[in-house]
């Protein structure tokens, strides 16, 4: 029976491949492609964030995750200086659409200082595996005194946006085009 964990070392594989599997056919059909999108979007947190990410774990693989970096400033030092330089050495084009990533986030750091993702294997979605993982990181934050917590969602994903709104979340921006959703906590 699949189950919630905070998020481990061991982990990293299993995360970077939820995410090329849930990023769309491209990622899914080409390994490099996959691997660009990973670095972009799933590895940073993996490595530096474990304290605030968790896993659904079945039979010891990861195969969702909800992956949060608590503090804007920290998040992009960091991201910029590991991620963004790994990609460098794959794709220049990926690197400079990463380096920018971070700034979708900056207007709204102050009041949303956390930011997440949350992906899930096809079979695990509407189950309430989403529902489960967003309790386990908001609850998370909660204790550490964060203050509110922001995403950007593709504006096109309505069944995503339908799932952060019932979680609390309220639409504030619309930026590179997605959705700036945010929740006070």
């Amino acid at each position: 029976m699949p189950y919630i964990r905070p998020a481990e070392d061991k982990d990293l594989k299993d995360i970077e491949y939820v995410c090329r599997m849930t990023a769309g056919p491209e990622s899914r059909r080409n390994e490099e492609i996959g691997r660009k999108i990973a670095l972009t979007y799933s590895t940073y947190y993996a490595r530096a964030e474990q304290s605030t990410s968790f896993v659904l774990d079945d039979n010891g693989k990861a195969v969702g995750y909800i992956l949060c970096a608590p503090d804007y400033s920290e998040y992009a030092k960091d991201y910029r200086r590991n991620e963004v330089k790994k990609l460098w050495k794959i794709s220049k084009q990926q690197s400079i659409t990463a380096y920018f990533l971070p700034f979708g986030y900056l207007p709204y750091k102050k009041q949303y200082s956390a930011h997440l993702h949350i992906d899930l294997l096809d079979e695990y979605q509407g189950k309430g595996y989403g529902t489960e993982l967003m309790k386990a990181l908001l609850e998370k934050l909660k204790s550490m005194g964060v203050p509110g917590v922001m995403l950007i969602v593709d504006k096109n994903n309505t069944g995503a946006q339908r799932f952060y709104t019932r979680a609390g979340f309220t639409r504030k921006a619309s930026v590179f085009g997605g959705v700036v959703m945010v929740k006070t906590l």
